[in-house]
């Protein structure tokens, strides 16, 4: 078993990698697993875009396989349709634990006289309030149902869940699951769930536009996003990936290579991260740039902004230092706003106001993409030296 924490700080960071990959015995995509690493660390949330369609089986089976090899996770996949309901995505997003555990995200059953007094769970306000004469039948049904779930097996919310085509569900589970990242609590007929510690939501999509399909709160939820477009995976070694079951691995280890502790004290260790006044005003010019660039609609929100500081302060601890510096703020630039990034339509583009033509505006703004508007702002703001 490595020193997990010494591993971090004193080595070099690709043998930092290199070391965690003997230990876990598995070859996984650095990129893709320090992001995940950074969502932990900055107890945030991701999306992961492939280039192909048949890389999401193998993306899929490495994200699962970071969750439980080296962090020891309680692991979760769904894969959304356009038909599936709130409850079947509520019942494929819960997983069986021993109700011996307990702890932080573990099955309470609803109480009785909260069903009564119309309590104010998060999912159930004014407008839904249980009435009693009406719902008997209901509310006994559900009781019935935590009942028997104490009995037999508690159920809980995993610590990695990784969600399939999202941008496929229906506006109903998307609600679910911006409530659950918002509020970090599940209230269903089944019970009320509190998420654990660490909690994690990984969204696997295709490389298209995800801002057709997806609610802009939940997208802006997600608080980093990765590319996965290995340079060297071959047709072979894809369908290698599809050979390997995910039934032959634990749902959960005891035993992990980084503990909930390890990423706790990582956490505290970026939260202590120092920004000096000269990366500050970077920082500050490339989201200014970013919210005045004539190809972004509607600017940048403020969580964006928050969530672009939690990730440069992220990623300090896994490069063995405690200040921020302008690359860890470029490699934040990306990462943080890719997915966030709406462009306009020629026809909404704030110079048509001041006479331009619009073919020659609608030609030029299909040359861009988010990619294309980052590398823009960060070549037009200088770094500091």
């Amino acid at each position: 078993m490595i020193s997990k924490l010494s591993v971090l700080s004193n080595m070099e960071f690709m043998a930092k990698i290199e070391a965690l990959r003997a230990a876990a015995r598995f070859d996984f995509d650095s990129d893709l697993f320090v992001e995940i690493l950074a969502s932990l660390i900055g107890k945030q949330h991701a999306i992961v875009t492939v280039s192909r369609d048949d890389y999401l089986d193998f993306v899929e089976k490495m994200i699962l396989l970071i969750g439980s090899n080296i962090f020891g996770f309680g692991i979760t996949s769904i894969i959304c349709t356009p038909e599936m309901t709130t409850e079947e995505f509520v019942d494929q997003l819960l997983i069986a634990c021993d109700p011996s555990i307990g702890g932080p995200g573990s099955f309470s059953p609803l109480p009785s006289s909260s069903l009564e007094k119309g309590a104010e769970y998060p999912l159930w306000n004014s407008t839904y309030k249980v009435d009693i004469s009406k719902q008997e039948n209901i509310t006994q049904k559900s009781l019935s149902r935590g009942k028997s779930s104490i009995r037999g097996f508690a159920r809980r919310l995993p610590n990695l869940a990784v969600i399939r085509n999202l941008d496929n569900s229906n506006n109903y589970v998307q609600a679910q699951l911006l409530e659950i990242l918002r509020t970090k609590k599940l209230v269903s007929s089944d019970g009320f769930f509190i998420t654990p510690t660490p909690f994690l939501v990984v969204s696997l999509l295709s490389n298209r536009n995800v801002h057709l399909q997806l609610f802009p709160y939940l997208l802006d939820h997600f608080s980093v996003s990765h590319n996965f477009a290995p340079a060297n995976l071959d047709d072979t070694s894809i369908e290698d990936s599809r050979s390997v079951s995910l039934d032959i691995l634990p749902a959960f280890k005891q035993q992990a290579i980084l503990t909930a502790k390890d990423l706790e004290t990582l956490s505290m260790m970026a939260n202590n991260v120092s920004i000096s006044s000269d990366v500050r005003r970077y920082i500050h010019d490339i989201i200014v740039h970013l919210r005045m660039h004539r190809a972004v609609r509607g600017g940048v929100s403020a969580r964006a902004s928050k969530d672009f500081e939690t990730l440069i302060k992220s990623l300090c601890p896994l490069h063995g230092i405690s200040f921020a510096t302008p690359s860890l703020v470029v490699i934040a630039t990306r990462k943080t706003y890719a997915h966030r990034i709406i462009i306009p339509p020629a026809d909404d583009e704030r110079s048509t106001m001041y006479g331009s033509d619009p073919e020659a505006l609608k030609q030029m703004m299909s040359n861009w993409t988010p990619d294309l508007i980052i590398e823009d702002v960060l070549d037009s703001v200088p770094a500091p030296m």
